[in-house]
């Protein structure tokens, strides 16, 4: 079981006690256009967010093992 502090906040910040384990994890860069218009500009923000999440899960699911 990670050994942690987790806050109950909108974005549940965790903070890992020392000495415990951890993991980073990251995807690939997403491209935002210069001259993105709004629409544009809402693909790009869903797609971060599903992206983000998808990392959180992932990690979340690593850690737990």
């Amino acid at each position: 079981m990670l050994k942690k502090k987790l806050f109950n906040s909108w974005d549940r910040f965790l903070v890992p006690y020392p000495f415990g384990q951890g993991i980073f994890l990251w995807g690939s860069p997403i491209w935002v256009p210069r001259d993105a218009d709004p629409v544009q500009m809402e693909a790009k923000r869903r797609e971060l967010e599903t992206v983000l999440n998808r990392l959180t899960a992932e990690a979340d699911e690593e850690v737990m093992k």
